[in-house]
């Protein structure tokens, strides 16, 4: 049995046990995670179904159709629909034959399904009773194979690499963008792609954990914050590094950056299998409160990561889930100081049965200071 055949089938069981009776993919990571296809259709609806028994078929535009064909995962059932026509007679045909047709049913819908899609759905078939895949899909994608592990891995070992590569391409006076456009040009000599985009934080701009990398040039003593992740086989890397270029014009840099490694090395050593997520983040924020910057780490301590650069686990306060062998995510506590600096350090770990072991390079416990 192949693995898209086994996470269907797991699929199904959960939803028999959640008493749905059918559930609804659009071309999202969760329609590749069960078939290893998605393709987007923009306005024209792309979807998935998967009865609770049964065989599951793609409703697709006519013009995907031979594309969803060859999808990985065998599906034999794709259904092209044209757009003269619509796709609503082909969902009331599946229905009817599934036994849904005119009954209340409940049915799972995938997060990322385009609320104009949704909508129409539940306008023409009002029995169908909607509520969102999420947490079902999490519990099925948030324990990696051996195989997603090497994917992992490989991606884990591609970014540090890139990463190193930019450190080399550094100068004084180039811009944020630059080195940016540096890096995208990495991936593509590395035969991989972004698993979101890269972000350049040069100087106080690190005070924004979500800057738009823009026009400002790199000057000596500057903090320099690198947020960057790319993909191995559909899996994804994420890491960020901070390092001072040339000695640091703020004298609290070092002493920040080491307070967050510190507290990157608390949540790692927090993380145990049983152990919850919002415990990991509160040993990790524990560190940095009694520091005195407390109001200043002002974001989770990590996000699972996989197909989705974001995905279950989180390690947040008030995730009360706990953590278990095969998980994979990220730690990385932060400092931002507006008009300054920021500091951020995040490694993606994988939890075994003794602790969690990490994908990426270590990130030095003082502050780099990179000369170039």
């Amino acid at each position: 049995m192949s693995d898209y055949a086994v996470r269907l089938e797991r699929l199904q069981g959960a939803m028999r046990a959640l008493g749905a009776s059918l559930a609804v993919f659009a071309p999202s990571n969760q329609m590749r995670y069960l078939t290893g296809w998605a393709e987007e259709g923009y306005e024209r609806l792309v979807a998935l179904f998967v009865p609770a028994q049964g065989e599951p078929a793609f409703l697709v535009p006519a013009i995907n159709a031979q594309h969803a064909e060859a999808n990985p995962a065998g599906i034999r059932r794709v259904l092209g629909w044209h757009d003269a026509q619509g796709w609503q007679e082909e969902v009331k045909a599946l229905l009817a034959e599934w036994g849904l047709a005119g009954r209340e049913a409940r049915v799972l819908i995938d997060d990322e399904l385009h609320s104009g899609h949704l909508l129409r759905l539940q306008a023409r078939f009002p029995g169908l009773r909607c509520t969102p895949a999420g947490d079902a899909m999490a519990r099925l994608r948030e324990i990696k194979t051996g195989d997603e592990l090497a994917a992992l891995d490989a991606a884990a070992a591609l970014i540090d690499a890139i990463y190193e590569e930019a450190l080399g391409a550094l100068t004084e006076g180039m811009t944020e963008s630059e080195l940016q456009d540096f890096i995208f040009a990495a991936f593509k000599r590395h035969n991989t792609t972004p698993s979101f985009t890269p972000m350049v934080c040069f100087g106080e701009n690190g005070a924004m954990p979500h800057h738009a990398t823009g026009a400002t040039t790199l000057k000596r003593g500057d903090i320099v914050v690198l947020d960057i992740g790319c993909t191995w086989e559909g899996y994804c890397s994420d890491i960020t590094r901070t390092f001072a270029f040339g000695e640091p014009r703020d004298l609290d840099a070092a002493r920040v950056y080491e307070i967050v490694s510190q507290a990157h090395w608390a949540a790692r050593e927090a993380a145990k299998p049983g152990v919850s997520g919002a415990a990991v983040d509160a040993a990790a924020r524990r560190i940095i409160t009694e520091a005195g910057y407390g109001a200043q780490f002002i974001h989770r301590t990590g996000h699972g990561i996989g197909l989705s650069d974001h995905e279950d686990p989180y390690i947040v306060a008030g995730n009360t889930v706990p953590l278990q062998p095969g998980m994979c995510f990220s730690i990385e506590p932060g400092i931002y100081l507006p008009g300054r600096f920021g500091v951020r350090i995040e490694n993606i770990v994988t939890m075994t049965p003794d602790g969690v072991r990490s994908l990426n390079a270590e990130a030095p416990r003082q502050l780099p200071i990179i000369n170039a």
